[in-house]
């Protein structure tokens, strides 16, 4: 893939970056302990400056889109944007945001649910959409540092919508690698802070070969994780997809366990960002069968099923 961004997509990026850097999107406490902070304010601005709207833009396209999913979810505050970004442009209808994503009719509660007004559902052979009435939705308390919550699928009013699942499948991988791999970046900027601050034995603990080599480590593999994601979202290959999201899958489990490491138990508190990162990536390396599903799902892309 090509590298370097146009002009149009490095001013994207540029502005959405000034906007990430706005007290609006750091880390605060929550009232009451909560796990997670949503970025209402965060949310609105992107809205109303047409962010959701830049994969359809023939000058920034999917990439853009996928970038803005890996850089809006290095803040401390969480917005949905992954499936407004990647997959809302795509469903051959205007529908409301935020947006919830379910796939092969997975079980259990759906991130984003509680803020969403409408909600797609992707399968192997169709792409449904439902708005959700007021009320209908339950909120449910969860670890992962997202708004969790349930609903009766069964008595939602679907519509069938004229979008390739395949395609939309494939663009839902790529939303959730490029997010992955921004949760897992940001937790790593934040250890390395905290260990070249922190001293141990006279020195800080960011001076120790162990410590380093296991983050060298974890930055090649993270900024591998972004660039695969942004590469699949600029081929729309099934395979490429796959391929990404099988890798920040893969990475995620060891990497958290070194933050959490290296962060000791200050990384376990409410009053450090770190497990709203970590947290996060929790749920998404699980997300549509973890990362032997991913991989399967590539070799069949690649090969032809089994």
């Amino acid at each position: 893939m090509r590298f370097e961004p146009n002009d149009s997509q490095a001013t994207f990026a540029g502005v959405l970056g000034q906007m990430l850097a706005a007290p609006q999107a750091g880390f605060q406490a929550v009232p009451d302990w909560g796990r997670f902070d949503y970025g209402d304010r965060l949310d609105r601005q992107l809205a109303e400056n047409g962010f959701f709207d830049a994969a359809t833009e023939d000058d920034l396209g999917p990439v853009a889109a996928a970038l803005m999913v890996h850089n809006v979810a290095r803040a401390a505050v969480c917005v949905e944007c992954a499936a407004s970004a990647l997959v809302r442009p795509f469903l051959g209808r205007e529908v409301p945001r935020p947006l919830a994503v379910v796939v092969d009719d997975a079980p259990g509660a759906i991130r984003y649910l509680p803020q969403a007004r409408g909600l797609v559902s992707i399968t192997a052979d169709a792409v449904h959409y439902a708005d959700l009435p007021e009320g209908a939705v339950t909120r449910v308390d969860s670890l992962y540092a997202y708004p969790m919550g349930t609903v009766d699928r069964a008595a939602l009013d679907w519509q069938r919508l004229d979008a390739d699942p395949a395609r939309l499948r494939a663009l839902w991988q790529v939303a959730v690698a490029a997010e992955l791999a921004g949760l897992l970046g940001a937790g790593t900027e934040a250890v390395i802070e905290h260990v070249s601050q922190r001293h141990q034995f006279g020195q800080p603990l960011g001076a120790f070969q162990g410590i380093q080599h296991r983050l060298a480590t974890a930055a090649v593999e993270i900024d591998g994780a972004r660039l695969q994601a942004l590469r699949a979202a600029q081929s729309g290959g099934i395979g490429d997809a796959a391929a990404a999201l099988g890798y920040a899958q893969g990475i995620a489990t060891r990497i958290g366990y070194d933050l959490h490491q290296f962060m000791g138990a200050m990384g376990m508190t409410l009053e450090h960002p770190l497990h709203r990162w970590t947290y996060r990536a929790r749920l998404l390396r699980a997300d549509m069968g973890g990362s032997a599903a991913s991989y399967l799902a590539y070799a069949d892309a690649r090969w032809g099923a089994a």
